[in-house]
Formats: C-alpha cells, sequence, structure tokens
C-alpha cells in the first residue's frame, strides 16, 4: 500500500471514479502491476457489492405500488444549468465599499428617511403635550448629509460594542471614542433614533381595512431590497432555511424556537447562495407570507401528462412557502439545485419543484405523508446499513449511521461515494449516500450568512419592533454588499469584513461634508488633546470691532467660580493657547494646564499664588 501510494495510485479516487459508473480498466494506470490492479479491482468490486446490499433494501417489501426499490443506475433526469452567475448591472472600474453598497441602496432612499422623519417629528409635536425638558424642544429638521452621518454612526456601534447607547459618548479615558462626539451630540443622535421614520402612518390603513398591511412601516424597505439583492445571479446550488431577528417585546407575530440560539423574534424565510452566504431573497412572517400570495398567481403552465397544473391552491403552507419565495426571487425553471432541512421537505414540494426544472435535496421526516411504508416498518438498522426506495425522478433513502437519517432528492442517484473520514477501528474508509455528503457541503448557507451578521451586529434595544427589523435588515444588506465586494472587489488584497465596514463608515462621513457638527467636542476628547498633542501659546485676538488691541480674559487655571474666591483676586491674562482657545497664565498655568487632569487650584493654592 506504502509503494502504490508513492507512486500516486489513490485507491480513494479509483473508488469514486469505480463508484461514479466509470469502467475499472480505465481508472488504472498501464504502469501498475497485475498484481496492485487485481488488489485494487478485489477491494472495488467489494465495495459495489456493499453498495447494492445496503441501497437495495429489502425487495420483497412491494407495500408500496408508488415507490420501487429497482436500481436506476441512469442518473436523475435534470435540467442543465446554463444561467449566468454574477452581477446584472456595471460597476466603476475600482469599486469601492460605498460602491457595493449603494448598487442594494438606492441613494434616493436617504431622501425618503429625511422627509419621513421630519413629517412624523412634525406630527408628533403637535400632538403631543412636551414637557418643559423634553429634548424634543431641540429637534430641528433632519438633512441630508446629517442622515448619512446617522447611519454611518449605526454601522460604528456593531464594530465598536459597547452595552450602553451613551457609552459611545462617554467622557471616560476607558470607554471614550472621540468619532461619536466629532460629528454629532448624544441628544441629537437618541432625537434622531426617536424620530426615525420610513412610511407615512398618517395614510396607513386601519386594522380589519383593505390593503392593510402589518409591515407597513418597513415595507419601502423590503421592496427596495427584495428588487436590489436580485442584482445578483446565483450559482447552481442554493440553500432554503428560516432565520430569525432577535425581539423579545409585544408583538403579534412574534415566535419562539427553541432550537435556534434567538429563541424569542420575528421570522424570516430566506433563500442563499450555498457556497457565499449571499442572500437572494427573503420574506418576513407577520401571520401570513408574501410568498404563500405568490404561490396564488403562479402563471407557470407545466404540462405534466394530464394538463397544465392548476393546483397550488391545495398545496400544504410549508409547500407554497418555498415554491412562492424562489417564484418571488425568480428562481424556478433555471435548474438549480435547492438545499432544505426536514421542515420544508417532502415528496408533494418535490414533485412540483422538477415539474418547475428546479430540483431539491434534503432531509426527510419519516412521517410525512406519501413516503415509503418500509422506512417506518424497518426499525432495526446496523451502522452503515441502508434502504432507498424510488418513484420517478424521487429517491427516498434511510441510513443508519449514529441514528437513523432520512433523505428525500430529485438530484442522487442510489450510490454511496467514499468519504474523507477513516474508520477508527478498521481504518477503512467510510462510506455514505451520496445525498448525504452533498447535503452536509451545500446546506450551510443560510447559517453562512447568520454568522457573518452577528460578527458586527448594529441591533440596538428598542421597543418598537419595526425598529428592531429594520436594523436587523440593513445589517443583512451591509453583509451582502460585503459578499459581492469579496467577489468582485477588484485585486485589493485585505478584503477583510472589518475592513469594508470601516471603509464604508469613512466614505459616507466622507460624503456628508455639510452635516451639522457638535457646538462643542466632548469633554473627554478636549482632555486627550490637552494632555498629549503640541500647544502653542498667543495673544489673545481681539473681536472684531473692539477697541482694545490687547484684550483680556479670566484664566482658566488659577481663577476660582465666583462663590468659592472669598476674597482671592479676579486673575486675567492677554495669553491663551492656541489649539485649545482657552485663556492662560505664562507659565505655571500653561504647564499646569497640558500637564495635570486635575489642573483647578485649590483656594489655599490660590492664595499662595496671590
Amino acid at each position: 500500500m506504502a509503494d502504490r501510494n508513492a507512486r500516486g495510485l489513490n485507491l480513494d479516487e479509483v473508488l469514486d471514479r469505480i463508484l461514479d459508473g466509470s469502467s475499472d480498466e480505465e481508472s488504472i494506470d498501464e504502469e501498475d502491476s497485475d498484481a496492485e490492479v487485481e488488489q485494487i479491482l478485489r477491494e472495488a468490486h467489494i465495495v459495489q457489492e456493499l453498495e447494492m446490499e445496503q441501497c437495495r433494501g429489502d425487495k420483497e417489501n412491494t407495500e408500496d405500488s408508488a415507490w420501487g426499490w429497482e436500481r436506476n443506475d441512469n442518473p436523475p433526469l435534470l435540467m442543465p444549468f446554463d444561467s449566468h452567475v454574477g452581477l446584472t448591472c456595471d460597476l466603476p472600474e475600482n469599486p469601492t465599499p460605498l460602491d457595493f453598497f449603494y448598487l442594494l441602496f438606492d441613494s434616493e432612499f436617504w431622501q425618503k428617511i429625511v422627509t419621513e422623519t421630519n413629517l412624523y417629528a412634525e406630527q408628533n409635536i403637535a400632538k403631543e403635550t412636551l414637557k418643559p425638558n423634553s429634548r424634543f424642544h431641540d429637534w430641528k429638521d433632519l438633512t441630508l448629509d446629517e442622515v448619512k452621518v446617522f447611519f454611518a454612526l449605526i454601522i460604528s456601534m456593531g464594530i465598536t460594542r459597547k452595552n450602553d447607547l451613551g457609552d459611545y459618548w462617554s467622557t471616560d479615558e476607558i470607554l471614550n471614542t472621540p468619532l461619536f462626539s466629532k460629528y454629532m451630540s448624544k441628544n441629537r443622535f437618541i432625537l434622531i433614533l426617536s424620530m426615525l421614520h420610513l412610511a407615512d402612518n398618517s395614510v396607513a390603513p386601519n386594522r380589519g381595512d383593505v390593503g392593510y398591511d402589518r409591515l407597513y412601516k418597513v415595507r419601502p424597505f423590503l421592496s427596495m431590497m427584495k428588487t436590489n439583492f436580485t442584482k445578483y445571479d446565483p450559482e447552481r446550488d442554493l440553500s432554503f432555511d428560516e432565520g430569525t431577528c432577535p425581539f423579545k417585546g409585544r408583538v403579534h407575530f412574534r415566535v419562539y424556537n427553541p432550537n435556534k440560539p434567538n429563541k424569542f423574534g420575528i421570522k424570516l424565510y430566506q433563500v442563499c447562495e450555498a457556497s457565499s452566504g449571499y442572500c437572494l431573497g427573503f420574506d418576513v412572517y407577520h401571520g401570513e407570507t408574501d410568498c404563500v400570495a405568490a404561490v396564488d398567481t403562479l402563471e407557470t403552465e407545466v404540462d405534466n401528462g394530464q394538463g397544465p397544473t392548476d393546483h397550488y391552491g391545495d398545496l400544504t403552507m410549508t409547500s407554497k412557502i418555498v415554491l412562492g419565495l424562489l417564484s418571488m426571487t425568480g428562481l424556478l425553471s433555471k435548474g438549480h439545485h435547492v438545499y432544505m432541512d426536514n421542515y420544508y421537505t417532502s415528496p408533494e414540494l418535490y414533485e412540483e419543484l422538477d415539474l418547475l426544472d428546479t430540483y431539491a435535496c434534503g432531509t426527510l421526516r419519516s412521517n410525512r405523508k406519501n413516503v415509503p411504508k418500509i422506512f417506518s416498518s424497518l426499525r432495526k438498522m446496523k451502522q452503515g446499513e441502508g434502504v432507498f426506495r424510488r418513484k420517478k425522478n424521487l429517491l427516498a433513502v434511510k441510513f443508519h449511521d449514529k441514528r437513523d437519517i432520512h433523505m428525500l432528492t430529485t438530484i442522487h442517484e442510489a450510490k454511496l461515494v467514499v468519504t474523507d473520514k477513516v474508520d477508527r477501528r478498521t481504518q477503512e474508509p467510510i462510506l455514505k449516500p451520496k445525498c448525504i455528503v452533498e447535503y452536509i457541503q451545500k446546506m450551510g448557507g443560510v447559517d453562512l450568512n447568520d454568522q457573518i451578521v452577528q460578527y458586527y451586529e448594529v441591533l440596538r434595544k428598542c421597543v418598537k419592533w419595526w425598529k428592531k427589523l429594520f436594523l436587523h435588515l440593513f445589517n443583512l444588506l451591509l453583509v451582502n454588499a460585503y459578499i459581492l465586494y469579496r467577489k468582485y472587489g477588484g485585486n485589493i488584497k485585505k478584503k477583510s469584513h472589518l475592513d469594508f465596514r470601516v471603509k464604508l463608515v469613512k466614505s459616507l462621513l466622507e460624503s456628508a461634508p455639510n452635516a451639522p457638527r457638535p457646538s462643542r467636542g466632548g469633554r473627554k476628547s478636549e482632555n486627550i488633546d490637552r494632555l498629549t498633542g503640541r500647544h502653542f501659546i498667543q495673544n489673545i485676538k481681539p473681536k472684531e470691532g473692539a477697541k482694545r488691541k490687547n484684550p483680556m480674559r479670566d484664566c482658566i487655571v488659577c481663577n476660582l467660580p465666583v462663590n468659592e474666591r472669598q476674597g482671592n483676586k479676579r486673575k486675567q491674562t492677554t495669553f491663551e493657547c492656541r489649539q485649545c482657545s482657552v485663556p492662560l497664565c505664562l507659565p505655571n498655568c500653561f504647564e499646569r494646564y497640558h500637564t495635570l487632569k486635575k489642573y483647578k487650584f485649590t483656594p489655599q493654592e490660590s492664595s499662595d499664588s496671590d
């Protein structure tokens, strides 16, 4: 065996070719000795016999008239996948993260946010009696540049995670983040977050009215995302599963799933590209789903020997969800392979998908309708044993590994493949059905998307469900933009997720030069510059029209508050720090201010200085 491996003859590769249907003689190099060839072929035939015995099952059990046990050596009849893969729109020559962001986020949507937010603020302030100290008294209309700065800070909060919103404007040297206080004050940020709106509430249909929509508040954003996500044509293999927007507040369509990391939340049905995790489409469950309504309007007519199909209304809810979402995203009738879990998998759904030239593979619940009866009657199986049943293109497989695994597929044949794992006891390669191996490889598209979303989550604690959902979907859009950036971002060496978000934040801030800045910076930012920066003295400049050419101001260090002076003289100076713009006496006060955290003189020190 060592000599064989040294000469480059790999038994696993030979077995793979034999199991795929290639001839034995063509799989072996002519230079190999007869003994080696005989040994390899003997082992290969053993595997073939094992494959037939394990996958054939009990041929005497014929209680299912629709399902047969006869082996079909021909692969399923599949429509070849020759669809376009890639972007359907043009990009600049050297695209930046901002270009990919605007590919999915319409630049005109900024103005809609500005308009609806200002309208809601006007309506809200007019109808409410504000308390004297309410921050809403300070509301000023939102501007286009200011909303870009606001969302740039939202993205930054996902990069720098802090428990409390106010910590981003903290003056503590450990918590301080100068970016936030430099571009927007805390009160202004909270005001915008409170008034943020995407739709006009005054024209929203009431519950019970025609056209009532539970997702009305986020519907414009949903429509934009669903349209722009289709600007990328995916690869052949897709993954279908549900995701969750975590939310524990009060909302009619909140769901509970104990098997999810976020057990309470708003459920989303998602279809993603299996290899990259790019989300091609989604639907928010709100007591009902839009993709179910899409099935009722599905216009594709398929001739199955009995005329066009017109029975979509008789399908189960899970089948309608899958068919509807694939129809809404334009993924039907293109030869895609869709992988899904046992919540959606059923013979009914797979037959419909097969008629629509879309093929599927997934785990199966043995108690589903029209599942082969032998799956429930055959209970005691040894590890490595399996049984299959076939109905036209449908293949149902029951295989026992550490437990019973039920699979349904319209993509694969009833065959075993050699995996990259080895049995610890016998040191022989482990064989598994091909449908199970490929399901494990390609089912994780939605999970991969969820994983990337969690890295730099922008969610904040919100009482209103729609804001929580909006921020979750905004983060989903950022993840899609990042995936496209990795695929088509040019020859840039560094394409990390963090680098993408940092560059995007900088670009958004640079694209908003007219955004109003805070009237004064945070004290901690000023303190850091005061103690670490370079500082120079200058004469205090006179104000325009002033009579005195050498004005004087109270020194910030040696002057005490008026109520604490107790006879101490008022001290004035004609000098100030050019960088800090504060009046300082020379030389002691200038040095003290730029070297000590607590630079103020005490009453005793002030008396001594006099």
